[in-house]
């Protein structure tokens, strides 16, 4: 097999697998694919030696460049160095550089007492490159061994990404088994879309890129489809050609390789428009995603958590005549909720979602799953829509929030100008 280019993984962590995603492989394979290495395996580990030197020993005979993410710590648990050590057979020996870096990063959060136990982190394996961790106190190395690297890195995923992309990759750019851009990759979601539809109106264009040696994948995600593209770099231009289609086919339901929000967002940066929602059953969940986005307080001023009737009442002045003849969850309440986000939200477009997330509350007239929404871009002009959800109450509100967003965005694209 020829290994140039490729990467072992292995994560590190009893965590992982119990109550923590293992996030750190989506942005290992995002930031190494940009420059034509790809992530050949994946291991996953708990803390303890003998399994971590055993996947080790794997990726070592079937790569030749080795990534390891996590128990790079202070605590007992955090074993990976010595793993390594006893690997290598190399010795850990104390360094007085990264104590000192250490130091800085404590007082940097104004912490005078550092812990003894952080000390553990200078412990650096023997003839090792440190890797300067500029966010946390656990410093990274890279390690030559029979002739391959082994790189260790942090286990939190904000200071494992800035550490492989500013740090890993400006080395591994400048080795022997950097080859250039063998291939790229790129993504395009589609809003809304059941998966076995996107798949049937994209056999075409799935055998054109596969007949060009490229990959195709379909993810399904919460009101989302994403297809990812692999393709080989000297044929990249067929990504013009396959965004085209794509655009063709799905109207309104192609975002790019924008989330829901972000494009929602975009919108309203286009049109110039201010928004503000109002939600019941989704608790603030659609105002939470569209406050991920930088900059959004310029066009977003808030949600409205109206969970009770009488908060709806209250602040959002929904009749209770309404409330009483319709219910909370019904369309005739999303528009009384919009027009109350508008006004109260000092919006030019607002947005209510009211439904039943479960697992209890449902009945045969109304059961769990149904949310309904309203669009207000004035108070005489107001669309809705209802939905019927299926999943756990977590899924039915992601879904519910994500659906909000984009029929926002769809009403703004087909009547704004």
């Amino acid at each position: 097999m020829d290994k140039n280019n490729y990467i072992g993984f292995i994560c590190v962590g009893n965590e992982l697998f119990y109550s923590v995603a293992n996030t750190n492989v989506h942005i290992a394979s995002r930031i190494c694919e940009l420059d034509g290495f790809e992530i050949n395996f994946n291991i996953i580990v708990p803390d303890d030696m003998d399994k971590i030197i055993s996947a080790v020993d794997f990726c070592m005979k079937n790569s030749d460049i080795l990534i390891i993410s996590g128990g790079l710590g202070p605590t007992f648990d955090d074993i990976t160095r010595e793993a390594i050590s006893r690997y290598t057979g190399r010795k850990l020996v104390f360094s007085d550089d990264v104590w000192k870096e250490i130091q800085q990063r404590f007082k940097e959060r104004k912490i005078v007492n550092i812990p003894e136990k952080n000390k553990k982190q200078a412990m650096v394996i023997d003839g090792t490159s440190v890797i300067s961790n500029t966010i946390g106190t656990a410093p990274g190395m890279m390690i030559q061994h029979n002739n391959r690297l082994i790189f260790l890195l942090p286990g939190p995923p904000w200071e494992f990404e800035e550490m492989l992309r500013n740090s890993v990759m400006p080395m591994l750019r400048k080795s022997i088994y950097h080859a250039g851009g063998l291939f790229v990759r790129k993504g395009f979601n589609i809003a809304g879309e059941p998966e076995a539809v996107v798949e049937e109106k994209t056999d075409k264009i799935r055998d054109e890129v596969k007949n060009l040696g490229g990959e195709w994948t379909i993810l399904a995600k919460p009101y989302l489809i994403e297809l990812w593209l692999k393709i080989p770099s000297s044929k990249k231009k067929v990504f013009d050609r396959v965004e085209g289609a794509l655009k063709e086919i799905f109207q309104d339901s192609f975002i790019g390789n924008y989330s829901i929000p972000e494009k929602l967002a975009g919108i309203l940066e286009e049109k110039k428009m201010v928004c503000c929602f109002a939600e019941s059953c989704t608790g603030g969940l659609a105002g939470h995603l569209m406050t991920e986005i930088p900059g959004i307080s310029q066009r977003f001023n808030g949600s409205i958590v109206a969970y009770s009737n009488r908060v709806k009442r209250k602040i959002l002045k929904v009749p209770r005549s309404i409330l009483r003849k319709y219910g909370a969850v019904s369309e005739q309440t999303a528009v009384a909720m919009a027009k109350g986000a508008r006004k109260y939200g000092k919006a030019d477009v607002s947005l209510a979602i009211t439904g039943i997330a479960g697992p209890t509350g449902g009945s045969i007239e109304k059961p769990v799953g149904l949310v309904c929404m309203a669009v207000a871009l004035s108070n005489r002009h107001i669309e809705t829509k209802s939905f019927y959800f299926s999943g756990s109450r977590s899924t039915i509100k992601i879904r519910a929030a994500l659906a909000g967003i984009d029929f926002m965005r769809r009403v703004i694209i087909q009547n704004v100008a």
